[in-house]
């Protein structure tokens, strides 16, 4: 009789042994979601990516495209007068820039970079403005400076507005939140 309670609670033990260790759930494949992380960017290594800048609730809010290889300024101004994605636009993202119908030059020199808009400059708003310096001065411009340093000047309508720097007062901050939401 001895012997069978204990080979009941051996049998049992393992049973549940097995239970508990697997917890009903199946091995699975792996499954391809998108492109592998990338990581930190090696100091100094080219960015392949275009660095944007779109209003939000709050200033402008930088949007990482990526590409082939470097973008320049001449080449990331166009992207940004083409307006948000609908990525971007689900994620409340706009331009304040009007819609430009008319040729876009965009020239950089050492720490420079020139923009020529069909339209008077003047009339933009700070943001619209700070969109098309910001975005210029993050992307490719000869002379290695940091974003900050580099000098864009916007002209157009007989105007022109000299020595713009992105101002880091209209880039929206992230908000990262202090404790996890709860689990469902």
């Amino acid at each position: 009789m001895r012997a069978r309670r204990v080979v009941a609670a051996v049998t049992l033990a393992g049973a549940l042994a097995g239970v508990l260790a697997g917890c009903g759930i199946e091995p699975t494949e792996v499954i391809e979601v998108g492109r592998p992380a990338q990581g930190a960017k090696r100091p100094g290594a080219p960015v392949k990516e275009a660095r944007l800048y779109f209003g939000y609730p709050g200033g402008l809010q930088p949007v990482s495209r990526p590409a082939e290889q470097e973008v320049s300024a001449e080449e990331a101004v166009p992207l940004l007068l083409a307006g948000p994605n609908e990525a971007e636009k689900f994620r409340g993202l706009y331009s304040e820039l009007p819609r430009v119908t008319g040729r876009v030059d965009v020239f950089t020199g050492q720490g420079t970079v020139t923009i020529q808009l069909p339209l008077d400059v003047t009339r933009l708003s700070a943001i619209a403005r700070s969109q098309l310096v910001c975005t210029a001065a993050h992307n490719g411009v000869p002379g290695d400076l940091p974003a900050e340093e580099v000098k864009v000047v916007l002209t157009g309508g007989g105007k022109k507005l000299a020595d713009q720097v992105c101002d880091n007062k209209y880039i929206a901050p992230v908000v990262v939140p202090s404790t996890p939401p709860p689990l469902p």
